[in-house]
């Protein structure tokens, strides 16, 4: 088709006005052009709320729709943005699908398994372009690991996120209005967000796949709950998460994942194994390994052995360029019918969202192993996957 890419979006909260500064950016180069934004609250859609984040915006020639099914089914645009909390999805991707819309879906897309299946289903028979919202994938220095370890096997993945409750606050939709946290702090709050391993520790989930190049074949996890009488306060999602993942192609990956009030910290760790080296995200990402006739007649300096696979400085993977990078590759995938811009499809990101939801059955099952197969497709976790207010 030619462009630009006609978009609507929908859910205009923290997230959503994210990825207005990016289309923002992509309408000004002609590649995109905002025609409708949705959402609930009137104040979300009011110009001065949207330019007072994204000062670039303009609401002229944008259609605002109070329901995600006006926009939907307007005949306005060509793809919709989904950027709605997790469990407020009602059956909506499925309908744009059944209206051919390209879809480009937020993460985590539900907190029921049966659901994503349902989203999934309607998309592949409506045959249409898919994507969800893992940016990491399209972070220069995440794509140039990825791109290094072509040819090699992983051994072993470790990602330690460390943050806190405080630092990832989601205040936009009138959660006190539908039973969730007074604050609005929906992030906090497992029958909003999941748990924090789903709605954000599914990052560091799914980029160990796209570095590895492989699948989540069996889960265990074992959570720190924070106690009851801090959950007014402070959120009733636990307080660390230790997940571990076995590896179809073998390897196992690890996500320590942590979530303390009144820290504000915010730290990382990261590391790679493949069979003849140490990757590590330092300044520049590095990878530790001796190139020389093995083994070498003296022990090899640090230096000697420290390689430079991506240089610095690397700007965070979570941020606005690689906000911008996914929503560009969508939009070019299908103005120039280049799939293999989109970095994942809805399919193809189901592996990941199973993960995590598995991590939550598995803690709830004190540490049992998960086979993520079995999770998707057995009677025995069928109580798991289903949805009970659809």
């Amino acid at each position: 088709m030619t462009g630009p890419l006609r978009i609507g979006l929908i859910g205009v909260g923290q997230r959503g006005l994210n990825h207005i500064s990016a289309l923002t950016k992509l309408q000004q180069d002609e590649i995109v052009q905002i025609t409708a934004l949705a959402d609930p609250y009137p104040e979300n859609l009011a110009d001065s709320k949207i330019k007072g984040a994204v000062s670039a915006y303009s609401s002229s020639g944008i259609a605002m729709f109070d329901s995600a099914d006006g926009l939907i089914e307007s005949g306005l645009v060509d793809a919709i943005w989904f950027v709605i909390p997790p469990n407020q999805h009602r059956g909506e991707i499925e309908r744009a699908a059944m209206r051919e819309i390209a879809i480009f879906a937020e993460k985590p897309q539900s907190l029921f398994l049966d659901d994503i299946i349902s989203q999934d289903a309607a998309i592949t028979k409506a045959g249409i372009a898919s994507t969800v919202g893992f940016q990491m994938r399209h972070d220069r220095g995440y794509t140039d690991i990825h791109n290094y370890l072509q040819e090699k096997w992983v051994a072993a993945m470790t990602m330690i996120a460390e943050t806190s409750v405080e630092n990832h606050g989601v205040k936009h939709t009138r959660t006190e209005e539908q039973g969730g946290p007074a604050n609005r702090v929906w992030t906090a709050n497992r029958a909003w967000s999941g748990t924090s391993i789903v709605e954000a520790g599914i990052h560091q989930t799914d980029i160990m796949r796209y570095w590895s190049d492989d699948e989540v074949e069996w889960v265990r996890a074992t959570y720190t709950d924070r106690p009851a009488e801090l959950h007014d306060t402070e959120g009733d999602n636990p307080i660390a998460y230790t997940v571990t993942y076995g590896m179809k192609k073998g390897s196992v990956a690890n996500l320590l994942f942590t979530k303390p009030a009144r820290s504000y910290y915010s730290g990382r760790f990261d590391y790679i194994i493949h069979t003849h080296g140490t990757i590590k995200l330092e300044d520049d990402f590095v990878d530790y390994r001796f190139d020389g006739e093995w083994p070498p007649e003296e022990r090899p300096t640090v230096d000697e052995v420290r390689h430079v696979i991506s240089a610095g400085p690397h700007n965070t993977a979570m941020g606005a360029e690689s906000t911008e990078g996914i929503a560009e590759a969508f939009a070019t995938s299908i103005i120039e019918d280049k799939p293999e811009n989109r970095l994942n499809s809805f399919n193809t990101s189901i592996n990941s969202l199973a993960s995590v939801l598995a991590a939550n059955v598995s803690n709830d099952l004190d540490g049992e192993k998960i086979v993520i197969d079995e999770f998707i497709n057995d009677d025995k976790y069928a109580q798991y996957r289903k949805n009970p207010n659809r």
